[in-house]
């Protein structure tokens, strides 16, 4: 019976010392997380994420609409961190005549990203020159 007690002591301890393998996994998850999330803050330091907006705009479409016509434009912010309020500002252009201004107000253009609206004319933009760009914006 003594030697019996004795190799029965020996196997749980065996058994304590190795790892299971749900151990492991769950250890290599939690660290490709860990790995991740610095290389995500690593990229967003080296990548330019703090630079100020810079604010494009490009016309997408003119089309006569019911009282003048509606210019449909996208607003690009190619920088890294977001700009709010950014007004956009639209001027038809014809010879002999006055010009015409309109304008708009983007809520919030997050950086790397792009927002459309839309500016109406009463005069056609395509009887003379139109020009539209980003006037200003606010910090969020």
């Amino acid at each position: 019976m003594n030697r019996k007690s004795r190799t029965d002591d020996i196997h749980p301890a065996k058994a304590e010392q190795q790892m299971p393998w749900l151990e492991w996994l769950a250890s290599a998850i939690g660290l490709l997380l860990v790995l991740g999330i610095f290389g995500v803050i690593g990229w967003q330091l080296f990548s330019g994420a703090t630079t100020p907006p810079v604010i494009t705009v490009e016309v997408e479409n003119v089309a006569p609409v019911e009282g003048g016509y509606r210019v449909l434009f996208r607003a690009y912010n190619n920088a890294g961190e977001a700009a709010a309020q950014v007004e956009i500002e639209g001027k038809v252009t014809a010879a002999g005549e006055d010009e015409e201004t309109s304008k708009a107000i983007l809520d919030y253009v997050p950086g790397h990203s792009a927002r459309q609206g839309g500016l109406f004319f009463t005069r056609d933009p395509h009887s003379g020159s139109l020009a539209v760009r980003a006037v200003g914006f606010a910090t969020p």
